[in-house]
């Protein structure tokens, strides 16, 4: 069983994707040992209790909990897969590694979010159960109390709002990407202040700007790191710009508007991404990604996948930090889809900008990569459009598809089958998180 104390130090800095097991030694302002094991039902219950009187919810029944061990963790989650999945030769799979969203070397997406899901998680919430998972990884000091305290803020969250309905219209990557912002970012935010008021911080005492500077420059060089699934870096984006959005709201409006955040959640990634209260453009979704498919291709998924992976897809290009962040700013749009001809996959991702020098930047970033791949950007005004294919020669004919009339709409505006998120994540807390102790202090 676990054996942890509220004490001296805490595991080193690292981010939601990073790895690694140096740990640092930090002084708290605390000199005596106040333990706790997250195991006993006593030390369980004064976290709960402890965190629903922070939320304004007193007395509100506690979630199940459940330890296990990380092979009965991967045990758990291998026995539910569909071998099927594991080939690699589903169209999703060979459209996500053309676009570059995940490793060529990767053998499918469902092994891309599997191995996120056995290496990279400390603890889940289920919704359907309202039950707590710990995946006993022998954690130290204040980080398992960190880790149930943001568990125990979803189950939470699920009574205060409901995280079915606050999830219900994220039908894209995007979308649960936006809302993930809200749902983990106020889950890591709640669990570092409740910890900080624990150590004796007064709220006003901490420099929030600090703490999210490093997580979200963490998550941006993950972003760019193409060794890092983009996907993955997807699954950790919530835990950095979601925590920097959540600790705006709440800081800014209170319980009210933590409560208001989620009751209106972010519908994109972006809204996350420029922070709270940050003015927007209007966004204006595609509604095909290629307007003339070629004849005998069949449309096996739509989704929108959103400036993060804008951000991501040019970083990987080579482009500049600064570039990329400033041209992802101008996103409105996006839909991507994959096509498969029965032998063949092509992949063509439509991203709109409010502006069309942002087009042509992700265009001539595109056409300018020597690496070994089937690709090409064509532009259309604010539109760009990014065509992958597994040889030349579909490459081509793809590509000599005219842009400029929608003569045949993919599938019906109403048929479609949007994937839904493709990167990891629900009511989890990451095994790597940073949680700086003693936290920066304003001067």
């Amino acid at each position: 069983m676990m054996r942890v104390a509220f004490v001296i130090g805490l595991a080193a800095v690292m981010g939601p994707t990073g790895c690694g097991d140096d740990v640092t030694q930090a002084p708290t302002r605390f000199t005596d040992e106040l333990h706790c094991d997250i195991g006993h039902a006593e030390c369980q219950n004064r976290i709960y209790d402890s965190v629903a009187a922070m939320l304004g919810m007193d007395g509100v029944e506690r979630p199940t909990i459940r330890t296990i061990t990380v092979d009965q963790h991967a045990q758990e989650v291998r026995s539910s897969l569909n071998l099927e999945d594991l080939t690699g030769e589903d169209a999703t799979t060979r459209g996500l590694r053309l676009m570059g969203f995940i490793p060529a070397a990767s053998e499918s997406l469902t092994e891309t979010q599997v191995e996120y899901w056995i290496n990279a998680i400390a603890a889940y919430y289920s919704r359907r159960s309202r039950s707590i998972t710990i995946i006993d990884r022998d954690y130290e000091d204040i980080d398992g109390q960190a880790i149930l305290a943001h568990e125990f803020t979803h189950a939470i969250q699920d009574i205060q709002f409901n995280l079915d309905a606050v999830s219900a219209d994220a039908d894209t990557e995007d979308g649960v990407m936006g809302v993930r912002g809200v749902i983990e970012g106020d889950a890591t935010h709640t669990s570092f202040a409740w910890v900080y008021g624990q150590l004796g911080y007064l709220p006003e005492e901490i420099d929030w700007d600090a703490i999210h500077k490093e997580r979200t420059d963490i998550a941006r060089a993950s972003a760019g790191d193409p060794e890092v699934a983009l996907v993955d870096s997807a699954s950790s984006f919530p835990y950095a710009y979601g925590f920097d959005f959540m600790t705006a709201v709440t800081l800014s409006g209170g319980l009210n508007g933590r409560a208001a955040a989620f009751e209106s959640p972010p519908s994109t990634a972006i809204e996350v991404m420029v922070g709270f209260g940050a003015e927007l453009p209007l966004f204006d979704f595609p509604e095909a990604a290629h307007p003339s498919p070629i004849e005998g291709y069949a449309t096996e998924v739509e989704n929108r996948f959103g400036a993060w992976y804008v951000y991501g897809f040019l970083r990987r290009r080579g482009m500049s930090d600064q570039v990329a962040w400033w041209t992802a700013l101008g996103w409105v749009g996006d839909e991507l889809a994959i096509y498969d001809d029965g032998s063949e996959v092509v992949a063509a991702w439509r991203v709109r900008f409010a502006h069309p020098l942002n087009a042509s930047i992700v265009r001539d970033q595109v056409n300018a990569d020597n690496t070994e791949v089937a690709w090409s950007a064509l532009q259309d005004q604010d539109d760009v459009f990014v065509v992958a294919a597994e040889s030349d020669e579909a490459l081509i004919a793809w590509a000599e598809q005219p842009l400029d009339s929608m003569t045949a709409s993919v599938v019906l505006k109403g048929e479609r089958r949007r994937a839904g998120a493709v990167s990891a994540g629900n009511c989890l807390q990451s095994r790597h998180f940073s949680l700086p102790n003693p936290p920066p202090l304003l001067r």
